[in-house]
């Protein structure tokens, strides 16, 4: 069962892991999704710069990234002499991205950073606001559309052996 952010977060301690999943949906029908673990970072006071606490990919893996018009063949192959066929299998395994999250805790709006390990690093930021257990936001598109909605579920905490 999901959680709520004020759940993850009255539980979460530093280092702990949070299972997260992203889906993106777009005008132009191309679904995306990812899927990992976040890592609780406390906040922090580095000279004289005051980082806010997060949940972030830094320090852990990436999360993997899948879309809906990469197609995987799960057909057998045609018969000698045959037309052929085109993939039909949606969000293919062999073809995902690497996403890097970082959930901005600070008071406000939670903002939610994306970065594109796969397409040069490039990086998007989305207000975000809760909804249920979700947290909900419309920004900038990951292709050719005008915007993208995004959801963010948390699906609890696990620790690390200490």
């Amino acid at each position: 069962m999901g959680k709520n952010l004020d759940q993850i977060l009255a539980e979460v301690g530093d280092g702990d892991s949070v299972g997260v999943t992203i889906v993106t949906n777009q005008d132009n029908g191309i679904a995306s999704y990812a899927v990992g673990s976040l890592i609780y970072h406390p906040g922090s006071l580095t000279g004289p710069f005051f980082r806010p606490p997060r949940l972030s990919t830094t320090g852990g893996e990436p999360l993997n990234f899948y879309f809906s018009d990469r197609m995987l063949d799960i057909d057998p192959p045609a018969s000698p002499g045959g037309f052929g066929h085109s993939p039909r299998q949606p969000f293919s395994a062999n073809a995902i991205d690497k996403l890097g999250v970082s959930v901005s805790l600070h008071s406000g709006p939670r903002v939610v950073k994306f970065t594109f390990h796969s397409w040069d690093g490039g990086t998007v930021s989305v207000a975000m606001e809760s909804q249920g257990n979700l947290l909900v936001g419309l920004g900038p598109p990951l292709g050719n559309s005008p915007h993208a909605v995004y959801l963010v579920s948390f699906t609890g905490v696990s620790r690390p052996p200490r």
